[in-house]
């Protein structure tokens, strides 16, 4: 591992007198040149975008759900023992086959169930009550659907082109997105008010980096800030968590592990989208089968996946059991930390 990204992976120095969290405060950068470049920059090409969301899905995004087997081993091996592998993917699978088929069936139905999935799995990165967290963490979700409509609309009509009135439907819920908005606007000011007063350099750039996102949704394209989003802040947040949970004294060499044990799954899901882009998109452009192969892989993914953590959660199974032999076969799972 290189020494730049070992030293991204390693805990945080606390920030020097007046100083700013380095992570929050750069992706914040990058969030203002993606508002800037839409606001004023010259139309990307939708392909290439496209793609690069495949990519950073793949390379980071797919990643941090990567372990999931773990955390099926930890929750069925009580019950099933050596036999734990039959009713995890079992489960796991039925599930994220229930949400392929419901794009087709459902669109609209699937459609809220994962908005607000996202919504409530983009919270686990970030501070404060769950309340406070599921508004600023589906912020990725609502606002370019009250910012860009037309474009959010065209996006929902290429990973279901089932006839589903998606322009109806967001129209509907307008005034909900708006009262969001403003809800969020007013926490954010007298939350950023109270950390400059406090001179609390975490909270500050916490507010810089949710405004800069702010920006972002409302300016960028809605494929370039998801993937700023998603793969620069949530996947990358939950694989640092997970690397300093795999190895405390050592969060990159925790942070290997982690790769080396998420690559089967990471791989095999990043192959299926491949798979679902050649076949769904048939008569159909590059950039809507990438787009719908992409979402729908996500989706399918994502349910399961959140759902697993809770039960994981809520019964204490814990895949990091046993230190450093986190990585053995084994099933011992334990009362322990609220899984990553």
């Amino acid at each position: 591992m290189s020494r730049s990204l070992a030293s991204v992976v390693r805990p945080p120095r606390r920030p020097a007198a007046g100083g700013l969290p380095p992570h929050p405060i750069a992706l914040a950068g990058v969030a203002v040149a993606a508002a800037t470049l839409g606001a004023a920059g010259p139309d990307t090409p939708v392909a290439a975008v496209a793609i690069g969301l495949a990519g950073a899905v793949a390379v980071v995004g797919m990643p941090h759900g990567g372990l999931d087997h773990r955390y099926g081993r930890a929750v069925f091996g009580p019950s099933a023992g050596a036999w734990w592998p039959l009713p995890f993917l079992t489960t796991y699978l039925a599930v994220a086959a229930a949400v392929v088929v419901g794009w087709s069936v459902a669109p609209l139905a699937t459609t809220a169930l994962f908005f607000l999935v996202s919504a409530a799995h983009f919270a686990e990165t970030e501070s404060g009550p769950r309340w406070r967290a599921t508004l600023f963490g589906g912020m990725v979700i609502w606002l370019p659907l009250l910012a860009r409509p037309a474009e959010t609309v065209g996006l929902l009509g290429w990973v279901a082109p089932a006839g589903a009135d998606f322009a109806s439907a967001a129209t509907a819920v307008r005034p909900l997105v708006g009262l969001l908005a403003g809800v969020a606007a007013a926490v954010w000011v007298v939350e950023f008010a109270r950390a400059c007063r406090r001179s609390d350099a975490a909270g500050v750039a916490d507010g810089v980096r949710l405004a800069a996102f702010a920006g972002m949704f409302c300016l960028a394209p809605v494929l370039v800030s998801f993937a700023v989003a998603f793969a620069g802040w949530h996947s990358w947040a939950e694989l640092n968590r997970l690397a300093r949970r795999a190895d405390p004294e050592d969060p990159a060499a925790g942070l290997k592990r982690v790769l080396k044990d998420a690559a089967p799954l990471s791989l095999l899901a990043s192959l299926l989208c491949v798979a679902g882009a050649l076949v769904l998109g048939g008569g159909h452009s590059l950039a809507p089968a990438v787009v719908q192969a992409v979402f729908v892989g996500l989706s399918a993914v994502a349910v399961p996946h959140i759902l697993l953590h809770a039960v994981a959660a809520r019964r204490g199974a814990d895949p990091f059991a046993g230190g450093g032999a986190w990585l053995s076969t084994t099933s011992s799972p334990a009362a322990a930390s609220r899984p990553g």
